[in-house]
């Protein structure tokens, strides 16, 4: 299946009111890869757990990172400051992350252990894990699991992490 599809499938999951996750998958990253530059759809709607509603329109113009995580894997949680830096940087003008969730823990508890974070940007939890009708669309196996698109909203990169993510996103939002 396309990315394109994918992220249809992302919209119809918000759509729906999706909510409940599974939390055995391995969070051991795919291997990164990078698109032909396929769009970001404009049937894209998701809901993230404040209750905004997020549209292909409001993220044009915008660098935009899609990062699948979970609070129970190491490699998301290796990532945060990464992505806390590019937030306080760029996250005002320039770039928008939206998570997606993975865990299961009740709502409450997943705002709480946000806030201690200090994660700032709109989170999205996903149902189904990594059995959801998003993260198959996707081909989401494992957490991380990112996708960087461009101003345009074309795919740039898939499944990046750590540096390799900081520097194709920072290299993005400088574009100009």
């Amino acid at each position: 299946m396309t990315t394109r599809t994918g992220l249809i499938a992302l919209g119809l999951a918000a759509l729906l009111g999706t909510a409940a996750v599974a939390d055995t998958a391995p969070s051991a990253p795919a291997p990164a890869t990078v698109s032909g530059g396929e769009a970001f759809p404009e049937t894209l709607r998701l809901v993230d757990i404040d209750g905004r509603r997020w549209t292909a329109a409001d993220l044009r113009g915008r660098v935009v990172l899609v990062d699948f995580w979970a609070t129970w894997c190491a490699p998301c949680l290796a990532d945060l400051p990464r992505l806390q830096r590019l937030h306080a940087r760029y996250g005002r003008t320039d770039l928008t992350i939206l998570g997606v969730s993975v865990d299961r823990s009740a709502a409450r508890e997943f705002r709480s252990w946000l806030q201690r974070q200090g994660i700032g940007w709109p989170q999205v939890r996903e149902s189904g894990g990594f059995e959801g009708p998003l993260a198959r669309t996707l081909g989401v196996q494992a957490v991380p699991s990112t996708f960087v698109y461009d101003r345009q909203g074309r795919l740039e990169a898939a499944r990046l992490s750590g540096a390799a993510l900081e520097a194709r996103v920072t290299r993005l939002v400088e574009a100009r």
